[in-house]
């Protein structure tokens, strides 16, 4: 094949450098080439450097050091990143349609409302449903495309800061370019074939279309727990509705007795792979969308979705000391997975009723007692409730209204430790509003005392 102008230019201007390079050096300066370029390379399906093939043999066997091939390497890579960018600009003049709006969601929607309204319509207009429609394998690689973007969160992040065209752009392989970004675009500044060759193309590049594995949908509930309930401890029998494997097709979304046929087209490994020269693309099957097979019938219980809407029940141990709003992750007990995986998780955050008598704080209880006035006077004891039964207080002699003690070790065993909070009694002294005649007239006989103990000492201290 006839090299471009470009090309043979560039490698005019490397043979150039080259040239005066070693004629300024002696034969005893000349260094040693490095090691020679590995030229077999992986490129993503998207691409990114699909001429590297076309020029392999006179790029890779030209008689340049180990640096000159590198630098030679990224002059090519802008050159053809330049000109990828030009005719991505062309191929995509026409407006990219926005994802939410093939799958017919929002744009704050979840992954559950995301993979039903995929399968939903890759369903409706799957080739082997229309074969009279010229149009539905477009719609349905539409769909297909969509799923795959925004099922990923990485991808769908991407996609919601850049728009439908400037995804598309990338995609192509153009990247959307901007101040910062370098020849790729997309922030990925200073990106170029030593990055390639040594073995690391950029992490979050490589991955960003990656497939990705999704289990079941997660279950989120709130369970009510009473105030001993949730510091004491207890066992529940939970309830729920959520994805259950269709018992009808056995979650193979087909009639019992019957299979899927293994897609002809991929062959059964949902890709389609292409060898260019050097470079090996990959791309997901439009025939199948991905799964490998091929279904003429659906189960007409689950639809083809393998999952339906049922009930699910759970036990769950609940540790002692758990307090509000902490949220108990149940490992496998959520929704079933269309796909077969993992199922999701029940997610169940705990809401504790008040107590009428106790409060918490941590590890730590707390609770009011009144005292009378006389008591608060003269002490004596008093009962007070604690989490394991009533024990006596004792009042000391003179104790003032919001006064509080702390009882040892009579708090919530703390759940990362051996040791138990305290128990804080707050003392309130209660003020009576009716008295007797008799309680008056003692009353008052104090107060004639408290008021010649103050004459005395203001006398003691002025004379």
């Amino acid at each position: 094949m006839a090299r471009s102008s470009g090309i043979k230019h560039i490698l005019r201007v490397a043979r150039g450098s080259r040239n005066n390079s070693v004629g300024r050096r002696s034969r005893a300066e000349t260094p040693e080439p490095k090691a020679s370029v590995q030229a077999n390379l992986y490129v993503p399906a998207f691409g990114i450097c699909s001429f590297a093939g076309q020029f392999k043999d006179s790029l890779f066997q030209h008689p340049i050091s180990g640096y000159g091939r590198v630098d030679l390497c990224n002059k090519i890579f802008r050159f053809e990143s330049a000109k990828r960018r030009f005719h991505a600009t062309g191929t995509l003049g026409m407006a990219a349609r926005d994802l939410y709006d093939i799958l017919g969601i929002s744009k704050d929607a979840g992954q559950g409302e995301i993979k039903k309204a995929y399968y939903a319509l890759a369903k409706k207009h799957h080739p082997d449903v229309n074969k009279g429609d010229p149009d539905a394998e477009k719609k349905f690689q539409e769909i297909q495309r969509a799923y795959e973007v925004l099922k990923d969160d990485e991808k769908r992040s991407l996609y919601d800061r850049v728009g439908p065209e400037g995804f598309a752009q990338a995609e192509a392989g153009g990247g959307a370019g901007g101040p910062g970004s370098g020849d790729f675009g997309f922030g990925y500044g200073g990106f170029g074939f030593e990055d390639m060759f040594g073995g690391g193309m950029n992490e979050a590049l490589r991955n960003m279309f990656n497939q990705g594995s999704f289990g079941g949908g997660d279950v989120k509930m709130t369970l009510e727990l009473s105030f001993m309930e949730a510091v004491q401890g207890c066992t529940k029998n939970l309830s729920f509705q959520t994805s259950v494997t269709c018992t009808s097709c056995n979650g193979s979304g087909v009639p019992a007795g019957t299979k899927p046929q293994t897609c002809r087209v991929c062959k059964g490994s949902g890709t389609i792979k292409m060898q260019r020269g050097a470079f090996r693309l990959e791309s997901t099957c439009s025939t199948c969308g991905g799964s490998g097979t091929l279904v003429k019938e659906f189960c007409k219980t689950c639809g083809g979705d393998r999952v339906v809407k049922g009930q699910k029940k759970c036990t769950l141990d609940i540790m002692a000391g758990i307090d509000n709003d902490e949220t108990l992750r149940v490992l496998g007990r959520g929704g079933a997975d269309p796909e077969g995986g993992h199922p999701g998780d029940l997610l169940v955050t705990i809401k504790v009723r008040e107590d009428p008598v106790f409060r918490r704080d941590g590890a730590d209880i707390h609770v009011d007692e009144n005292i009378s006035i006389s008591q608060a006077i003269l002490g004596g004891t008093i009962q007070v409730p604690t989490l394991t039964g009533d024990v006596v207080l004792k009042v000391r002699q003179g104790t003032q209204h919001g006064q509080k003690v702390a009882l040892k070790g009579k708090g919530i065993k703390s759940r990362h430790s051996r040791h138990y909070g305290n128990q804080y009694v707050h003392f309130r002294v209660s003020i009576p509003t009716n008295i007797t005649q008799r309680q008056r007239s003692l009353i008052e006989e104090f107060a004639k005392e408290e008021n010649r103990d103050e004459e005395k000492r203001a006398a003691e201290a002025s004379g």
